[in-house]
């Protein structure tokens, strides 16, 4: 059963963040979606769903790449795997795909790896890192262990038409840097907020979260989401401010928009404020505000992000998954509450034309469905 409260809901358009009462549905029954008879998962962390072919991408931990099934359990192809060869990855941060290729981002190795999805197969590679710095060698030895990333803040990332944007470092004038797959630069996107400091005192940051504030040094944190609906523009959302920009890959701001406060949002700072009062001995630097942690889009332009749930920070209390609906422009228009008894993982599959969310527990071994 779905059920689906209505706590009223606002009109009209706003570029300011006041409190909304906008429609919360909530989502509290669920079935299986991968067959475990079929395809065995380990620790599925990841997933992201093609609505064109109807198959799901899962990034699971043990297998060290990333597995693609259709909606019957059938594995098409498998893409990656451990080692140091080409093609092969020393640590999974994320994945993107369009109807041609897949590529995975390897923090390890500081690749970005491009496979075909006609067989799965690797056709290169671009060496981000020296985009951004000097190459440094790899050590020998055995890899680290795959671990996902906490958040998608200021991580590289792939655009539907195969723009490479890399996270510029702290104290430069933009967050990212737009390069073609030779690395030729194309243009800069998103200019970092003025507001936002490499390092902050630590009083000054205890002050913030007191008053309700975003610190200075989390200011800049930000991911991009590809708009399915306009493959040549992304939106980037901050993840503590929070707010949506738009842009083109020219690097041309489109419009922006600051998202309105809700209750599960302001308690995820109330929760950190909490900490940082009652663990004084804890430095801020280790704790940063997440609002939004991840982001997906549909072909009408409609755009759906995933609330942060305090999986990685210490003595917070954890918080359900909600996800957030926003329409073209910017404006909120839905919050969608999953019920389970168990944390939820935020990079959530989305299956816009049957509207079905495919999720897995975290540190689970299953794919959950729930219809919205």
């Amino acid at each position: 059963m779905v059920l689906a409260l209505f706590v009223g809901c606002t009109s009209g358009k706003t570029d300011k963040a006041d409190q909304t009462r906008i429609q919360v549905t909530e989502l509290n029954t669920y079935k299986d979606y991968v067959d475990s008879d079929k395809v065995l998962l380990g620790m599925p962390v990841r997933l992201k769903y093609d609505g064109n072919d109807q198959h799901l991408f899962i990034q699971d931990l043990p297998k060290w790449g990333i597995t693609e099934v259709d909606d019957s359990s059938t594995v098409v192809h498998q893409y990656g795997q451990r080692g140091r060869g080409p093609g092969e990855i020393q640590m999974l941060n994320d994945f993107f795909f369009n109807d041609n290729h897949l590529f995975i981002i390897d923090g390890g190795q500081y690749f970005v790896h491009k496979y075909s999805r006609e067989d799965g197969k690797h056709i290169s590679s671009l060496d981000y890192a020296e985009l951004r710095t000097k190459r440094k060698t790899v050590p020998d030895g055995p890899p680290p262990p795959p671990m996902p990333l906490n958040d998608n803040n200021n991580q590289p990332f792939v655009t539907l038409n195969e723009t490479v944007l890399i996270p510029s470092h702290f104290g430069e004038a933009y967050l990212y840097k737009a390069v073609n797959w030779q690395g030729e630069k194309i243009a800069d996107i998103a200019a970092i907020p003025e507001s936002c400091t490499i390092s902050e005192d630590e009083d000054a940051a205890r002050s913030a979260l007191k008053n309700k504030e975003v610190p200075a040094k989390d200011q800049c944190l930000a991911f991009p989401v590809n708009d399915r609906a306009n493959p040549d523009e992304i939106y980037i959302i901050y993840s503590a401010i929070p707010k949506i920009e738009k842009y083109d890959l020219s690097g041309e701001k489109l419009w922006e928009r600051e998202i309105p406060d809700t209750p599960e949002v302001d308690t995820l700072a109330i929760d950190l404020a909490t900490v940082a009062k009652e663990h004084p001995d804890r430095r801020l630097s280790a704790m940063n505000v997440r609002k939004y942690v991840a982001g997906r889009s549909n072909e009408d332009g409609e755009l759906l992000l995933m609330t942060y749930t305090n999986l990685v920070t210490r003595f917070a209390p954890r918080r359900p998954l909600w996800i957030h609906k926003f329409d073209a422009e910017g404006e909120l228009v839905e919050r969608m509450k999953l019920g389970s008894g168990e944390d939820l993982n935020p990079y959530v599959g989305m299956d816009f034309e049957r509207e079905r969310i495919l999720v897995s527990p975290h540190m689970g071994a299953e794919v959950r469905e729930y219809e919205y």
